[in-house]
């Protein structure tokens, strides 16, 4: 008799959640292999199939019994800045009174604050900081996480905390894809030729000079901020290395920045608070992602919201983010796929598939986000049954197990 193949863990019993046709651009894509089963081996998927044609046929060091729950791959959590120093836990008390995020940044708070915290933390602390947010989320069920540099500004220090992300990512089991982020220009070069100068060796300096450390290049343009033409220089430096580029676009004003990104090639353009359809439609055009945060209008005490129908409207595909920053803790992605549904108005299958395959697609990772044969084994069951449960039971941890490499972590 041929003796069966191994498996290192195979799960049986579970309503699997598969994607048709990824990326998800509408919830018809998203559908429930009731009685799944899934094997591993060596930190790739194997086989997927319904009940009796996986688990009999592999040898499994480990089984798991998933009792009728909901299995989904890992979260991704396509947008964080989660390496920083210090708190600004007090300016949430100055928002509530009515300061608004420019007040607080002409103020000499806001990312100034925590640009001389980050700059004045040893590397230890850094690196310290960064993975224990990594392990949160990785309890909560997220397996891949997009971290941005940003809180150095200059260009010495924007490659300490690149190289400090890898460090923390060699200790981590989460996935960390590293970002090269232009936040804002530093306090000493807001305007005149400092400012000129600073984006120029921005571009023409420290952009290579990241090339072998960040995959992708993040311009903050807004207004307080960079400009559309400042991120496009940016943007465009990025590109000539080989770098992916991102934005952060149309959160506090609408000045041009989706376009402008949209028309670098921008892999994912993110926030979109205060979009029109001349951004949508840009956006549509260049194939670029949505990035939505939704905790992030929570924190910034925004009222506008993305405008998700146009979004659908044009087929733009809609990732997710927690926007994990100093100024908004947040570290669950299941916190930011129910604020999608009760603040954007996704429905919870468009947000299942914005929290995984769209936004692992939007990194550029086509080995995960997905429940099929060669994707990384990353997976999450969860305390539900049904995809109409997510969003509907919320408040609490609903994850039971957390399976990274084949590997039951959590």
């Amino acid at each position: 008799m041929t003796p069966l193949p191994e498996a290192d863990l195979v799960i049986y019993n579970a309503n699997l959640v598969l994607f048709d046709s990824p990326p998800v651009r509408r919830p018809s894509q998203v559908r429930v292999l009731e009685g799944g089963e899934v094997a591993a081996r060596g930190g790739a998927i194997v086989a997927v199939g319904q009940r009796g044609s996986v688990r009999g046929a592999y040898r499994a060091a480990r089984e798991l019994d998933a009792s009728g729950r909901l299995v989904t791959p890992g979260l991704v959590d396509m947008h964080t800045h989660m390496i920083f120093a210090g708190s600004r836990d007090d300016e949430l008390e100055a928002r509530l009174e009515g300061a608004s995020y420019l007040d607080i940044l002409r103020r000499g708070g806001g990312i100034y604050r925590t640009v001389r915290a980050t700059r004045a933390a040893s590397d230890g602390e850094l690196v310290g900081l960064l993975e224990a947010r990594l392990a949160e989320a990785l309890s909560l069920g997220t397996t891949t996480v997009e971290v941005k540099t940003g809180y150095a500004l200059d260009y010495g220090g924007e490659l300490r905390l690149l190289r400090l992300i890898a460090e923390a990512a060699r200790r981590s089991r989460v996935t960390v894809v590293p970002t090269l982020l232009a936040h804002v220009p530093p306090e000493e070069a807001r305007g005149g030729e400092a400012r000129r100068e600073y984006v120029r060796g921005f571009a023409e300096e420290l952009v290579p000079a990241a090339a072998g450390l960040a995959r992708f290049v993040d311009v903050f343009c807004d207004e307080g901020a960079f400009t559309p033409e400042e991120a496009k220089v940016i943007l465009g430096a990025a590109r000539r290395v080989g770098l992916g580029a991102r934005a952060h676009a149309d959160q506090l004003a609408r000045i041009g920045c989706a376009q402008a990104a949209a028309e670098a090639g921008a892999a994912s353009v993110d926030h979109l608070e205060v979009s029109d359809e001349s951004s949508v439609r840009a956006l549509a055009s260049a194939g670029s992602f949505a990035g939505l945060l939704p905790a992030s209008l929570l924190a910034t005490m925004g009222s506008s919201r993305p405008p998700v129908g146009l979004l659908r409207s044009y087929g733009v595909p809609m990732a997710l983010g927690t926007d994990f920053s100093a100024n908004s803790q947040m570290p669950s992605m299941q916190t930011a796929i129910d604020l999608a549904i009760y603040l954007y108005g996704l429905t919870p299958a468009e947000a299942l598939a914005a929290a995984t395959v769209n936004a692992a697609m939007s990194l550029g990772l086509a080995d995960r986000g997905s429940i099929a044969p060669g994707a990384a084994a990353d997976l999450v069951v969860w305390d539900l049954e049904r995809v109409s449960q997510v969003g509907y039971e919320w408040g609490r941890d609903r994850v039971l197990a957390v399976v990274k490499g084949g590997e039951v972590v959590a």
